[in-house]
């Protein structure tokens, strides 16, 4: 087991969980082992004869993507305190008009170490970097951070695991204008093909990102991030 991770089970799970339900904490699903993601917060606790199941938000299209997928798992994840992460696997029992309704994780899983605050990127932010010799290739961002970005192509790209991307460029819309960020260096550290929508997920972690470059952008994040748990506290 990684030592930099911190098992929480038994009593202590409900305990967490009660507390995330209570604070309308924002928290980040995705069905597990896809690109598909959303901000949701976690309504409710129930008990019956069956066990405890917990309800989610209700999120569009869940069903039809969930079916496609193939798969039964989501994965939720949320900072406690707003900085240590915090994740659990849960199974989706069943949705309804009111939400999601999964059933009570086993364990959570807490890491020891800061992770940086990723975000959902806007409609129309996109990705650019050079591909073959003269040529730029482009694609859909779907999230960043300080520490990397993941984005969608419709094609695949000649990228795999392990490889360098240089001198890529964000652009992030921030209302009537865009803004650019532009790193100089970057790793893939996932590749994934999405059959069902034609797709191709890549996540890249950043490698050499100057602090002049980096300004603004940790600027626009900040604010972003402030204005999100505004929302969550009204």
């Amino acid at each position: 087991m990684d030592s930099s991770v911190e098992i929480i089970g038994g009593p202590k799970v409900k305990e967490t969980l009660q507390n995330l339900v209570l604070s309308g904490q924002m928290c980040k699903m995705e069905i597990s082992q896809t690109p598909y993601s959303w901000l949701i917060s976690l309504s409710e606790i129930k008990e019956d004869g069956e066990g405890i199941l917990l309800l989610v938000d209700r999120v569009w299209d869940f069903e039809e993507i969930l079916s496609a997928s193939q798969r039964r798992e989501v994965l939720v994840e949320y900072l406690e305190n707003d900085e240590v992460p915090c994740s659990f696997l849960a199974r989706v029992s069943q949705v309804t008009g009111r939400g999601i309704w999964v059933e009570f994780p086993e364990k959570i899983q807490r890491e020891q170490k800061r992770k940086f605050f990723r975000l959902r990127a806007p409609v129309g932010a996109e990705i650019f970097f050079p591909g073959s010799p003269g040529k730029e290739e482009k694609g859909t961002l779907k999230d960043y951070s300080l520490g990397g970005v993941a984005f969608l192509t419709n094609k695949e790209v000649s990228l795999k695991s392990g490889d360098q991307v240089k001198n890529l460029t964000l652009c992030i819309p921030e209302g009537r204008r865009v803004l650019k960020v532009s790193i100089p260096l970057t790793v893939v550290i996932r590749v994934k093909p999405d059959y069902f929508q034609g797709q191709t997920f890549y996540a890249l972690e950043f490698v050499e990102f100057p602090e002049a470059n980096k300004k603004e952008f940790t600027r626009h994040i900040f604010e972003k991030q402030r204005n999100l748990l505004r929302r969550v506290v009204k």
